[in-house]
């Protein structure tokens, strides 16, 4: 068996291989950028619902604060759906780090 492998021919195999590996990062590697609106292609406007915090409740449950049209909610969900809760008051005006709230 004659295994004779010159320069060149290792050359033209593997630069058209890393020719088309670069392309499909660069695709990868702009579509991302697309998607995340870096480019101002995908951005969209701001939602008008937002999940403001989420809490784990045991395996397959959690609670969500969710915010809509200026308005907060506790929502549960689980397995079995997301069931509303109850509205919250607005959030108090946050404080700068270590100063204590109202007693």
């Amino acid at each position: 068996m004659d295994q004779n492998f010159s320069l060149a021919t290792v050359v033209t195999t593997l630069l058209p291989l890393a020719a088309i590996l670069a392309g499909l990062m660069a695709v990868a590697y702009f579509g991302r950028r697309i998607k995340s609106g870096r480019f101002g292609l995908g951005a969209t406007a701001p939602s008008a619902i937002s999940i403001i915090a989420t809490r784990a409740v045991g395996a397959q449950s959690s609670l969500l604060i969710v915010e809509a049209e200026g308005r907060r909610f506790l929502v549960s969900a689980g397995r079995h759906g997301i069931r509303p809760i109850g509205s919250l008051d607005p959030a108090p005006p946050s404080l700068p780090h270590g100063e204590p709230g109202p007693a």
